[in-house]
């Protein structure tokens, strides 16, 4: 028997995905024994060399000895590919510990794939979430960086195709298992993982037939402690003739973060003639996952912030706030609140493939494959957030020593009598995905001894229905002091009303001991946002019973619960159509050593999206006469349809036996996320009673006409194969983008009424160009033990260019803000960079295979990156409009009236992983220790202003170390 989990040896053959994702094809290149990394990464280039197009690959051996526990840690490790570290790019406030979002070429156009094949989850989006997927059931990952004719559309930064096993990689019985377990030491919690395989293959008397099963099962407990600061804001009334900027406070969290991730594969083959192959595929990915959170934020209004009496605040000499003893006399504020927030989050995916293949060869010239595939998947979540409040009498803040220190009298925050229920959040999301596809393919072997080698033609069709229900955050009021003296009485102090709450300690390990802030304080118990919706109903009755106190019964606001509804829904269904053709050529006849294809791409696509348009209520203090409005909802059918054409040219020039050069050029589409092709347009309606004027606007998340963002691009490479596992390569790109996809806002009549709508448009343009450095190599020059020492490294140049059309835009609109950042004294920013995208990353790798032992040290980093603008925390609608030439409002009816959003950056990061692996009894036995997070790294969020990158966040996790034992029978 062979081994066949990854980091054990196993005789396999690649699976024809690595060249040209097939849908299930069956391998087309000689079989590569892979025994160790050197074998391992022998195979990844050699799936590079051969390839018809510019790919980079990763096999299963490295998957399982690279220190990495997930899918996406593991494709950060290939050339031009990065990976995000937030749970969320929009949501820059909760750190991920093993990554997220993947971007290829700095760009967020990724297609995923199984097998060649369509693969996603029901996230809204048209990709699978990586970190989904068990790393144990893939044979390998390839990342196509152009496209050929037969490629499935979609991929414009590029195609992630993961690669499982069939029965027919191996040429026996296989049988293996592998247990480990994994521990953080923040989070100091053990948890285990398992996975098994068995595969195997027989004569019988209708032909051979082979079977494999793989399951996984894993679980992960991490921590993540953050602190961050608040934006700035300016002030003229601090110091004498001059603006200096503060801070609205600090912030402090702490995230308990629990992942559980199962997986089941299963194959069958069956070849019952030399001209026959038929199989068949089941793979499920089951993610979960659940998070508490306990987090302070400062709620404080940043205009009351003012010295402590006898002191002064200390400003660097660009008036930006470093340190001092900071309160707030302001009555209303009742000193300087802050909300302690407990979250609760869950959320279950699952991811459902099942596919069949039919390869025949009617003749020796022809074959033909026959491809069905079902993907069914599923994506439930709740968000739930109970908060209590505190006004602290005062606090001392110190920026002067990298990571912010805020100091407060304990006694003060030891006191539950201070105290109050503050309010409440819920959030659910409910989304089903399903698709069908066919697909038929022919090839035609061509060659004579002439040019004509082969022409593939084919067809694929698909049916895509995508339901994705949201029942949208609830913030409400428990108590809160803007609520006094009109609707309630007095806070609702914990002494008051005693329900569950707890005295939280975030212990002295927090933030590795390297924070200085507060470390008890009363939250609510973990149980009244996991108890959620019971819990909910009890804490708004204390609401309640407040306002009852003062007020009559139906002048009390009533509580519900966030709901789904026929207006928070987002029904789509796709249809699509492609043809191709691409013709493989080699000049080898004529002593010219270039070879390539040539092809052309046709698809056609049709969307239907269901939905409503949204009338505004009533209006209030409008004269008669005027427009009336009462709510309704109409119900909408929006149809779109675009075609595709999609030419695409490979050539690969052997300039010697070891060095090749390679150019590409190709047109290339992705299609808008359906959370962007909603059909929900709610519309609004004001009247101003100073100037008698309407005012019509709408803020539409989607925009079910919108067309595809399209590339034109080009690639040119140079390929030096000088040794076993040892290679030099170099890789220029670029990419001209149209169509991107930005907030705008244009005229849109409603029922006889002409609205400002504010949705997504397709309005700009993008150039992308870069250089990918690779270099691998295995030291089997050097004497003795040394020989087992080697390399594997890459580095990749990302730069952009955007250009996009913002003369429709308000000022003061959220699409402006969005589009352009702008600051909280209306300073606007522009000329902002792609989201996603460094200019600057690398990794490199050094291993040591020899005798029982391997060993691997990995680092990876990437240089500032921009996250979002205009997200949650970095937001607001109080700036100051004090810029000449910046945003400006009417400052007569308020002083703090610019609306802003910040561009929010993570600063560059790198991370330091190892391990090391002992081989027993001919591999057989193999065990090891894996650690991640070896530096104890800091990730840096910041926030760009006026007076520069601030910084927003500091966020610390585990350093986790995994014990893992694989055997083979």
């Amino acid at each position: 028997m062979a081994a066949c989990f990854p980091g054990t040896a196993l005789a396999q053959s690649t699976d024809s995905a690595a060249t040209t994702p097939q849908g299930g094809g069956q391998p087309t290149q000689s079989e590569i024994v892979v025994t160790g990394q050197r074998a391992s990464i022998d195979s990844a280039l050699g799936i590079k060399r051969h390839a018809d197009q510019i790919v980079d690959s990763i096999n299963s051996d490295d998957i399982g000895k690279l220190p990495d526990r997930s899918v996406t840690e593991t494709l950060q490790r290939i050339t031009g590919v990065t990976i995000d570290h937030f749970i969320s790019r929009a949501d820059p406030d909760h750190f991920s510990v093993e990554g997220s979002g993947v971007n290829v070429r700095g760009l967020t156009f990724v297609r995923s794939e199984l097998n060649g094949r369509d693969a996603f989850s029901a996230n809204g989006g048209r990709t699978l979430s990586f970190e989904d997927v068990p790393p144990e059931l893939l044979a390998g990952v390839d990342v196509y960086k152009n496209p050929s004719a037969d490629l499935i559309e979609g991929g414009i930064g590029g195609l992630v195709n993961l690669r499982t096993r069939m029965p027919f990689d191996s040429k026996g019985e296989v049988f293996s298992v592998s247990a480990s377990g994994t521990l953080g030491d923040l989070r100091n919690q053990l948890e285990p993982s398992f996975s098994a395989l068995y595969s195997n293959r027989w004569q019988t008397p209708i032909g051979e037939i082979g079977v494999l099963a793989d399951v996984a099962y894993s679980r992960s407990a991490t921590r993540t402690d953050g602190i961050q600061v608040e934006p700035y804001y300016p002030r003229q009334d601090l110091v004498d003739g001059k603006t200096v900027y503060i801070p609205k406070g600090i912030d402090w969290r702490q995230l308990d973060f629990t992942r559980q991730r199962f997986g089941a594969y299963g194959a069958v083959q069956w070849k019952p003639a030399d001209n026959l192959d038929v199989s068949a595929t089941f793979f499920q990915s089951r993610y979960k996952f659940h998070w508490d959170e306990h987090a302070i934020f400062a709620q404080t209004n940043p205009y009351n912030i003012v010295p402590a009496a006898g002191t002064q605040f200390q400003f660097d000499d660009n008036g930006v706030f470093q340190k001092g003893d900071e309160t707030d006399p302001n009555p209303a504020d009742g000193g300087m609140p802050f909300n302690d927030d407990v979250r609760s989050a869950d959320q279950r995916s699952n991811t459902t493939d099942i596919s069949g293949n039919i390869k025949w060869r009617p003749t020796e010239r022809l074959t033909l494959r026959f491809d069905m595939q079902h993907v069914h998947a599923t994506n439930n979540g709740l968000d739930s957030t109970v908060a209590t409040g505190v006004n602290l009498p005062g606090q001392t803040v110190d920026l002067t020593h990298g990571v912010p220190s805020v100091t407060v009298d304990q006694n003060y925050l030891d006191n539950a009598a201070n105290y109050y229920w503050a309010f409440t959040m819920d959030e659910r999301t409910k989304n089903v995905a399903n698709e069908w596809a066919w697909r038929a393919d022919a090839d035609y072997d061509l060659d004579t001894g002439g040019i004509l080698k082969s022409f593939h033609f084919g067809g694929r069709v698909t049916r895509t229905n995508a339901d994705n229900q949201q029942a949208p955050y609830n913030w409400q009021a428990i108590s809160q002091t803007w609520q006094l003296g009109w609707q309630l009485p007095t806070l609702a102090y914990l002494d008051q009303f005693p329900l569950a709450s707890q005295d939280f300690n975030f212990g002295s390990n927090f933030y590795h001991g390297g924070a200085n802030v507060p470390m008890s304080v009363i939250f609510p118990a973990a149980s009244q946002a996991n108890g959620y919706p019971g819990t909910y109903y009890a804490l708004h009755d204390i609401a309640t019973q407040l306002c009852e106190q003062i007020n009559p019964a139906s002048a009390c606001p009533a509580f519900a619960l966030s709901a789904f509804g026929d207006a928070q829904r987002n029904f789509q269904r796709e249809r699509t159509y492609a043809a191709y053709g691409s013709l493989k050529f080699d000049f080898d006849s004529l002593n010219i050593p270039l070879s390539g294809n040539v092809g052309l791409r046709w698809v056609h696509t049709t969307n239907n999206a269901s939905g409503f348009v949204v009338e505004p209520p009533p209006i209030t203090g409008a004269p008669p006469g005027g427009p009336v409005f009462d709510g309704t909802a109409q119900a909408i059918t929006a149809k779109n349809h675009y075609d595709d054409f999609l030419p695409s040219l490979n050539l690969l020039y052997k300039i010697t036996p070891t060095l090749q050069a390679r150019f590409a050029a190709a047109r290339a589409m992705t299609r808008p996320d359906f959370n962007t092709l909603q059909a929900y347009t709610p519309l609004s309606a004001a009247y101003d009673q100073t100037t008698g004027n309407y005012t019509f606007n709408s803020t539409a998340s989607g925009n079910p006409n919108l067309k595809p963002t399209r590339s034109t691009q080009l690639d040119g490479a140079l390929e030096w194969y000088f040794g076993k596992a040892s290679s030099l390569t170099g890789t220029v790109f670029y990419k001209h983008l149209t169509n991107i996809i930005r907030n705008v806002t244009t005229p849109y009549e409603f029922a006889g009424v002409t609205y400002n709508l504010t949705a997504p448009q397709n309005v700009g343009t993008a150039n992308i160009k870069g250089l990918e450095l690779g270099y691998n190599q295995a030291f089997t020059f050097l004497p003795g033990w040394l020989s087992g020492f080697g390399i594997t490294s890459n580095f990749t140049y990302v730069d952009s260019s955007t250009k996009v059309n913002l003369s429709s835009l308000q000022s003061n609109s959220a699409a402006f803000v969005s589009a352009n950042g702008v600051d909280t004294n209306g300073a606007i920013f522009g000329r902002l960079p792609l989201e996603g995208l460094s200019k600057y990353s690398y990794n490199l790798t050094g291993y040591y295979e020899k005798a029982i032992v391997s060993l691997r040290l990995a680092y990876n980093w990437r240089s500032r990156y921009l996250l979002s603008t205009n997200v949650n925390g970095t937001q607001g609608s109080d700036g100051s409009p004090i810029t000449p030439n910046g945003v400006q409002c009417d400052t007569a009816a308020n002083a703090h009236c610019v609306v802003w959003g910040l561009p929010v950056y993570n600063a560059a990061y790198g991370q330091l992983d190892g391990s090391i692996f002992f081989k027993f009894l001919n591999d057989k036995i193999s065990m090891g220790v894996e650690a991640q997070n070896l530096t104890n790294a800091t990730n840096r969020v910041l926030m760009k202003q006026s007076i520069g990158l601030m910084g927003r966040a500091w966020f610390v996790s585990d350093r986790r170390y995994t014990a893992t034992v694989r055997l083979t029978f």
